[in-house]
């Protein structure tokens, strides 16, 4: 696999990137082995031709890498992380967000602009780009709901598109990104005007909630399974007894079952046992097969 033109492309626009990546340092599961190349494009343009350039090698995008972990071997291919890339500003009703941005500093935007609807998603760890690729949700609110359109780069016709909400096909965390045709770059959302106090209100309140119920102490990747539609996935992983249940570095979380937390020395095929285990106990008590929702990149 040969680098070459990226590496004059990247040398030339002085963009950061380093040989020998450690992926563990860029997922909050703090899972993951070497990459052969990480790259930190600043813009929109740059994530276009980094993207370009790699059409006929291995690379994954990553954000905020909350919902996601890699191998603990090499990985053969170039991560390219977006966290630099993060514009973000507010016209009237309208808040308009680069893929890097991070969503809790999104909800302080609107906050500060006196905007509600966002406030369900104070403290999801999560990118701008990430929120949209996963349909991002929580205590009843959903990215879907305030989205109205988003730009992005049309990996087989390679050009800018701009995609309205019904070309998203959301579902349960699920969007059109998720089949790997495009690329985002970034979004809108339509929000409502409200009182400044009550939204930080609203926002507090779900970090707490948050705060109290989740493992926020322990290196993890957010909620592991999608909850079925007849069910709660963590409630199923409960009532099977496996709080607690370990498997090398990594546990089934004692405070939140749908969490899976890495105590320390945690290696992918830990993580990947442990699910593994958890899939087969909640189908021999329930005959349901759990969806997982993060993401794994061998």
């Amino acid at each position: 696999m040969s680098y070459l033109a990226l590496l004059n492309y990247l040398d030339k626009n002085k963009i950061e990137y380093r040989f020998d990546g450690c992926l563990a340092d860029l997922v909050s599961m703090s899972v993951g082995g070497i990459a052969d190349l990480v790259v930190y494009p600043a813009s929109t343009i740059e994530l276009v031709e980094i993207v370009r350039l790699l059409k006929n090698c291995r690379y994954f995008l990553l954000g905020n890498g909350t919902n996601c972990y890699f191998t603990s071997k090499r990985y053969h291919g170039a991560v390219i992380v977006t966290k630099k890339i993060k514009n973000a500003y507010c016209r009237e009703n309208l808040i308009y967000a680069e893929c890097g941005v991070n969503l809790t500093s999104l909800c302080y935007l609107a906050l500060s602009n006196s905007l509600c609807g966002l406030e369900f998603a104070n403290g999801i760890p999560a990118s701008v780009g990430g929120a949209v690729f996963m349909n991002a949700s929580a205590f009843g609110g959903m990215i879907s709901n305030l989205l109205i359109k988003s730009v992005a780069y049309d990996i087989d016709n390679d050009k800018i598109v701009t995609l309205n909400r019904q070309k998203h096909i959301f579902s349960k965390k699920f969007s059109v990104f998720r089949l790997g045709k495009y690329i985002h770059l970034s979004s809108e959302f339509l929000l409502e005007k409200g009182s400044q106090e009550l939204i930080l209100e609203k926002m507090q309140s779900y970090l707490l909630n948050r705060q109290s119920k989740q493992p926020l102490n322990l290196p993890n990747s957010g909620s592991v399974f999608v909850n079925p539609d007849c069910g709660i996935a963590s409630k199923m992983i409960d009532e099977c007894g496996l709080k607690g249940l370990s498997v090398g570095g990594a546990q089934v979380s004692t405070k939140h079952a749908g969490f899976i937390v890495n105590l320390g020395n945690a290696t992918s095929d830990d993580v990947n046992n442990l699910i593994d285990t958890i899939k087969k106990r909640v189908y021999e008590k329930y005959k349901i097969n759990l969806k997982q929702e993060i993401i794994y990149t061998e």
